[in-house]
């Protein structure tokens, strides 16, 4: 997991903490310009708001939850926009963290879909970023893993067929074939890269193809190839 720290300006933050020899990645909203203003009229309402749950596990099965219930509140149009956008991100997310993607593209680009709340919304679809970006370095270990489009696939999946984090992995094997919104070839692209890895399962980080004409189907030849 690529442990990058980020606190936006009103104080929402994503941040790690360790639990059982494991790490895992939270976010924490801050208050609502509405909620600030409350209080400055009430103070006592802050021990209320106080109460709320504002710090959650930043996983795939939050941000996948969080984007079925914008799939519900969108209608196809807009879904389909989002995923475009997700889509363009995907293209942009390299190994290493790239601070003028959460400070620009979030903030410009995704604020609409937050009910007015611009920041939290940069601060959530930061989630996603830092999904990508820890599949990618991940793929540089292990090829097989897919890398960032997988969690571009699982989005688009939810956005476009409400699906649940539990059924994604149904889904896995019939996203091109059920995808009437999907930007085809760019998916295909993208499932056309995970497949070159499937024969041999990767092995020693080399793709079929290599392993097929390099070394003549045998996996095993490549062991002491530097």
């Amino acid at each position: 997991m690529y442990k990058k720290e980020i606190k936006f300006s009103d104080g929402t933050r994503i941040f790690y903490e360790e639990e059982n020899g494991f790490t895992h990645r939270f976010i924490e909203y801050a208050y609502s310009p509405q909620e600030i203003q409350k209080m400055k009229e009430k103070p006592f309402l802050k021990e209320q708001f106080d109460k709320q749950v504002r710090k959650f596990n930043a996983n795939k099965y939050y941000y996948l939850l969080v984007l079925n219930s914008m799939h519900r509140k969108l209608d196809d149009e807009q879904n389909c926009i989002l995923c475009n956008e997700l889509g363009e991100l995907c293209k942009n997310v390299g190994t290493e963290y790239d601070s003028n993607i959460v400070n620009k593209d979030f903030l410009h680009t995704f604020g609409k879909y937050w009910h007015g709340n611009e920041i939290q919304c940069a601060a959530f679809f930061a989630t996603i970023y830092l999904a990508m970006l820890d599949m990618e370095k991940k793929k540089q270990n292990n090829p097989t893993c897919g890398g960032k489009g997988k969690v571009l696939l699982d989005c688009t999946d939810v956005l476009m067929f409400g699906l649940s984090s539990d059924e994604i992995a149904i889904m896995s094997g019939k996203r091109i074939k059920n995808a009437s919104f999907y930007d085809k070839d760019y998916y295909e692209d993208i499932m056309a890269e995970e497949s070159r890895y499937e024969k041999y399962n990767g092995y020693n980080g080399f793709d079929d193809d290599t392993i097929a004409d390099a070394f003549d189907g045998f996996p095993e030849a490549t062991w002491n190839v530097d």
